[in-house]
């Protein structure tokens, strides 16, 4: 295995070292070939003295430390911009020979992949091996599910549990997805993900705000397939969806938590930061529940906190991916006949832009078409769960 020569990691040996780190150097055209580096250079290193236990606890540590993230990020101050991970993410890998070979099949098990999209996710992951895809064990997706632009007709929505149909090899341990949508999109997402999804052990769903639990089916919460949801009280529907899939007896669960601070994605991820939620109405208010909107979840203080829905699988159930089971309309692989989506991806035409049309009408693609390249930026991170 060849690298290239990092040796800006070292401070030089003399004069100014201030922020001697970000200088730019020339790039060396010095490589280094593992196979051949010199075995007495480990005997004076101390940290490969360590036991081997030790030293596979830190490798844990560290990578468990670190996320990869790609697509694209809007912000109010820079506006659009493409992440890409931060520089030197996987530098432990490039140490040296005999560091590489004790981390290079772990480390995909413990970085979290973070994509700002379903679309990017697609991109990414198709052009990897089945083989590679089934070692990633935790990933985080921000976005809602995934639009498709009709021209002439209305917008086309895939939910998650249909894209990671078309990623069959996916075995997380954890997935957790940021949602952005409206409140009843939100809310028929989850509920199709604990009904249909596959491809996980444990499920993290986290909204903006409560309004997922309190919206009233109005029109005006989300598109006109989602508009006639009626909420029903939660977690419990959703732990009777979930057991009548799983088994009664196979120790799966859904737990809901809200936030105890406003205005703080991370605060719901922190046990010491939430509280649980349950929403146990009298059996002579069911008929009339989810009619209209809960105004301790949609206004004031109670909307601006998180929501966070835990759903964990049973340890005997089989998570491998299967067909969702409705019409060929909504199911993406169904309606790729089957054909992957590095193959599908290839054939989808996009319709250009007319400047004698109107801005929304975007033709047929899979999402607005981009004008000019955006902008990239490398990932700032100081928490793996920072947003």
């Amino acid at each position: 295995m060849m690298i290239q020569d990092e040796d800006y990691f070292l401070p030089p040996p003399s004069g100014d070292r201030y922020r001697w780190y970000n200088r730019s150097r020339e790039a060396s055209l010095r490589s280094i070939n593992m196979a051949s580096v010199n075995p007495e250079l480990n005997v004076s290193s101390r940290l490969l003295q360590l036991p081997r236990e030790l030293r596979d606890e830190i490798w844990a540590l560290a990578f468990n430390s670190t996320r990869l993230t790609f697509g694209l990020r809007y912000t109010s101050r820079y506006g659009e911009r493409y992440l890409k991970p931060a520089p030197h993410s996987l530098a432990l890998l490039r140490v040296c020979r005999q560091i590489n070979i004790e981390t290079r099949d772990i480390w995909i098990q413990r970085v979290l992949l973070n994509f700002q999209d379903p679309r990017t996710m697609l991109n990414r992951l198709s052009e990897l091996s089945d083989a590679t895809v089934s070692k990633i064990r935790h990933l985080r997706l921000i976005g809602s599910p995934m639009m498709r632009y009709l021209e002439g007709f209305d917008d086309l929505m895939y939910r998650h549990e249909s894209i990671f149909q078309l990623l069959p090899a996916l075995r997380l341990d954890c997935l957790t997805i940021f949602a952005i949508a409206p409140a009843a999109p939100e809310y028929d997402a989850i509920t199709n993900l604990i009904n249909r999804g596959n491809g996980w052990k444990e499920l993290r769903y986290i909204t903006r705000t409560s309004r997922m639990l309190g919206f009233s089916p109005s029109r005006s919460h989300g598109s006109r397939e989602t508009g006639d949801i009626c909420r029903q009280p939660q977690p419990r529907f959703w732990n009777k969806r979930l057991l009548s899939r799983d088994g009664e007896a196979s120790g799966s669960s859904v737990q809901v938590f809200q936030s105890t601070e406003e205005n703080d994605c991370l605060a719901v991820l922190d046990p010491h930061r939430r509280q649980q939620f349950d929403q146990n109405p009298d059996e002579h208010a069911l008929p009339d529940w989810g009619r209209v909107d809960d105004e301790e979840l949609t206004r004031g203080a109670g909307l601006r906190k998180n929501l966070l829905v835990l759903v964990k699988r049973g340890p005997a159930v089989d998570v491998t991916q299967k067909s969702p089971g409705y019409g060929k309309e909504r199911d993406m692989k169904a309606r790729f006949n089957k054909r992957s989506w590095r193959v599908r991806k290839k054939v989808i035409v996009w319709t250009p832009l007319d400047a004698e049309k109107d801005d929304d009408d975007v033709g047929n693609g899979w999402a607005r078409p981009q004008i000019r390249r955006p902008a990239q930026s490398f990932d700032d991170y100081y928490d793996i769960d920072d947003i």
